[in-house]
């Protein structure tokens, strides 16, 4: 999140403004970023969906029936949706809970920080946490999760990151089936894929990258200070600068984003919008979906029942239903149609259809964050009227979500010699703002100690836990479709504490990357002061590290695995490998959730590539 830019929006100066765009233009965005602060400073995320609330009867029959009923407008879903209605005869219905996005902030990829404070953010967030979580206020960890044609392509980061080719090979092993086999799933990645190369600087190995597909990826610019220090920090520990999203991964690059000309490009302004005149296509926004019907006798998928405009509606299906709304309420939606743990559902007193273990294998990266550093490097602020100006010329500080400095690293802390990520580490040139302990639900102690003394042009270090050990849950409150799951991620809580010993070896390559000839040179300095919680441990000791892990990791906001793909029921899959339902005809589930592992890599473009693959088989199959 870009705290830094979000905290400094009404701090401006109209001074020396190299104005290249129309004053209108500027003028107009200041007014939409300012008020759009405004608005996000006083947001009250939700902790139901009581705004979708109606009654459960009558139901009303919707005015028509579809071949192919697909639920959730998300990155997999709207691929979906695209795809089977290429196919003229075929009706596609696509049911959204949100909105379409407008084209104002939610194009601004620095303003993701406020988009999370809106409708365009379910607002989810952990039950209590033991084990991670700890500087969070209630140890309850915020699940930021997209709402809204385009799912949470909308306000992620915009970090395209494909799995490792490994992972790819063991899901085709796990599941026998070799069409996931990376050799056989990458042609998906590059037909989702339009590529350009805006830095040259940056590696790419463009025989991986597709350049006529629907979704943009380009690099940021201009290239951050810090991306040149972090690269040549890299070489000199000896690792070769690569394309991440090729067949290599260990070592340092730079980051591929979803922008187009600085432009956040998200998968139903890709996907959806430009395709709403197919006769064929039929979009419902702000419906939200309460059950999937299925017949009890047959096991069949019939029918989906929504909520619209205080109504309740039935909608038909003649070939199938498409369950994409994500690892989060995919797995609440079957368990809520009798999909499920035999035993929840009977607590639940919803009737069991099939026992199936749904929602019992959640797997999220573990973020650890802050590492701070301060340094000698000075980078020019731009005015606020300055960085809108060279927006919309489609370059600058705004064009940019999540981090400035653009440059990251993926390692394998245990093996050296693998070309298996275990960790990636990022880094930018921020302090910890008061957004951010709004947006990270930081408790006070754990915030004064993380802000105590000011920061000399920070430098700040983030990693992920990639291939993560530890699983946790996703399980009905209660059998009333409005209200939210429990969410309860059990970060670091693997019996052979694998997750958090893998954690600490990756502070020990931040320190590593840190004490490099590159950036002694910026006189880079560890600036972190000792956590409170932590005092008991010898300052940075491995002791220390371990509860200052527990207290600061949090979820990285990538949850997956709830609906895993498997050869059977009983290795506790949800779905094979053509994401077919076990026990039931008619269903499938296609999104993060069936991921039968965690990734090395971010969720959000594999699911568009689940999108694209499943689309050519549901084609050949009834073609």
């Amino acid at each position: 999140m870009n705290f830094k830019i979000i905290s400094s929006i009404f701090v401006f100066m109209c001074g020396n403004v190299k104005i290249i765009s129309a004053q209108s233009d500027i003028e107009n965005l200041l007014s939409l970023i300012s008020e759009g602060a405004q608005r996000s400073a006083t947001y009250v995320l939700p902790t139901d969906a009581s705004a979708h609330e109606a009654p459960a009867e009558p139901i009303i029959d919707y005015e028509e029936e579809y071949d192919f009923v697909v639920i959730g407008a998300g990155v997999t879903g709207s691929s979906i949706a695209n795809r089977l209605s290429e196919i003229e005869k075929w009706k596609v219905l696509l049911i959204e809970a949100g909105t379409f996005s407008d084209t104002g902030l939610v194009r601004i990829p620095a303003m993701n920080a406020l988009n999370v404070f809106s409708d365009y953010n379910w607002g989810f967030k952990t039950v209590p946490q033991t084990t991670a979580c700890l500087c969070t206020n209630d140890h309850t960890c915020p699940v930021p999760r997209g709402k809204g044609v385009g799912g949470t392509s909308l306000i992620n980061s915009l970090h395209y990151v494909r799995a490792n080719p490994e992972n790819f090979n063991l899901w085709g092993k796990i599941v026998h089936d070799s069409s996931w086999l990376f050799t056989n799933v990458y042609k998906y990645f590059k037909k989702s894929e339009n590529f350009t190369r805006t830095n040259f600087e940056a590696p790419a190995d463009l025989k991986y990258h597709g350049t006529e597909g629907l979704l943009h990826v380009q690099h940021k610019l201009p290239g951050h200070p810090l991306n040149n220090v972090f690269l040549l920090a890299n070489q000199q520990l000896g690792y070769v600068m690569s394309d991440y999203n090729s067949d290599r991964r260990i070592g340092g690059s730079i980051l591929q984003l979803n922008i187009n000309n600085g432009k956040r490009d998200d998968v139903g302004t890709a996907y959806i919008t430009p395709f709403l005149n197919r006769s064929n296509l039929k979009v419902l926004t702000q419906s939200y979906v309460t059950k999937i019907e299925i017949d009890i006798t047959t096991k069949t998928a019939k029918s989906v029942l929504f909520t619209n405009g205080g109504s309740t509606y039935r909608v038909r299906a003649t070939i199938e239903i498409i369950l994409s709304a994500g690892a989060i309420s995919s797995p609440q939606i079957l368990m809520l149609s009798g999909i499920g743990p035999k035993e929840h559902l009977k607590d639940m007193k919803i009737d069991l259809i099939e026992d199936l273990q749904v929602g019992s294998h959640l797997k999220d990266h573990a973020l650890g964050n802050p590492f701070l550093f301060s340094s000698n490097l000075t980078i020019p602020v731009e005015s606020l009227v300055q960085q809108i100006a060279d927006y919309l010329e489609g370059f600058g500080p705004l064009t940019s979500s999540g981090t400035q400095a653009q440059a990251i690293g993926f390692y394998n802390v245990n093996c050296k010699n693998s070309n298996v990520p275990n960790i990636a580490i990022f880094l930018d040139a921020s302090e910890v703002t008061v957004q951010e302990k709004r947006f990270q639900n930081f408790n006070d102690e754990c915030f004064e100690s993380f802000t105590k003394n000011p920061i000399a042009n920070s430098v700040r270090f983030i990693f992920l836990l990639l291939n993560t050990t530890s699983s946790g849950t996703i399980r009905l409150k209660s059998k009333n479709p409005f209200d939210y799951p429990l969410i309860d991620p059990r970060l670091l809580s693997d019996s052979g504490d694998e997750d958090i010993r893998t954690m600490y070896l990756g502070v020990k390559q931040i320190f590593r990357i840190a004490e490099t000839l590159s950036f002694k040179n910026i006189n880079l300095t560890f600036a972190g002061e000792p956590l409170p919680a932590c005092t008991d441990f010898k300052f940075k000791s491995k002791q220390y590290w371990y509860c200052y892990l527990r207290h600061v990791v949090q979820t990285a906001y990538h949850p997956m695995c709830t609906c895993p793909m498997g050869i059977n029921k009983s290795t506790e899959s949800v779905v094979d490998s053509n994401l077919k339902v076990f026990g039931v005809q008619n269903l499938r589930v296609a999104d993060a959730s069936v991921f039968p592992t965690a990734i090395a890599g971010y969720p959000s473009m594999n699911c568009l590539m689940i999108g694209e693959k499943i689309s050519d088989v549901i084609k050949k199959e009834y073609s």
